[in-house]
């Protein structure tokens, strides 16, 4: 990129946008497949695994599948086809809400649920020995708190 320089000291101003989404899609594609790689070994993708987490952050009684499109951003459609992928690996389960058999829950699989630390574990080892071993931690930490604020705006608009 011919503004490395600028991005280097602090200078922002010179970056085009289109170079700014050259790089985020780039970093992106980056992060997606070290994920990839990683996950890879338990048979899941990042995406899967994005999956996974969120309903296992739920708790026992699991997450409507509505609610974990809303947060993931993602289509119902999608969301329906994953999970339905991770049932026949017996990761999840879904059960119908005993108030609307329209509305379904989702939570991880009982005899999965100890791998998820694991998987967890592995993946923050492997990403910290490999990416994030470039980015100082202050840097890593800003990095983070940004994704977080721009997660946001949505919500603000």
């Amino acid at each position: 990129m011919k503004n490395t320089k600028d991005i280097n000291s602090g200078n922002l101003g010179g970056i085009t946008t289109y170079q700014a989404g050259v790089v985020q899609a780039s970093v992106n594609r980056m992060l997606q497949k070290h994920c990839d790689d990683i996950l890879g070994h338990y048979g899941i993708t990042k995406n899967q695994w994005l999956i996974i987490g969120t309903v296992s952050d739920a708790g026992s009684k699991g997450a409507r599948i509505s609610e974990i499109a809303v947060l993931l951003g993602t289509t119902l459609s999608y969301l329906t086809n994953t999970i339905n992928l991770l049932e026949t690996k017996n990761m999840l389960t879904r059960v119908s809400d005993t108030k609307d058999n329209r509305s379904k829950y989702v939570s991880v699989n009982k005899k999965f649920a100890p791998k998820v630390a694991k998987i967890e574990q592995t993946l923050r080892y492997g990403l910290r020995e490999s990416v994030y071993s470039h980015i100082g931690q202050k840097d890593l930490k800003i990095y983070i708190k940004v994704m977080y604020q721009l997660q946001n705006i949505d919500k603000d608009l």
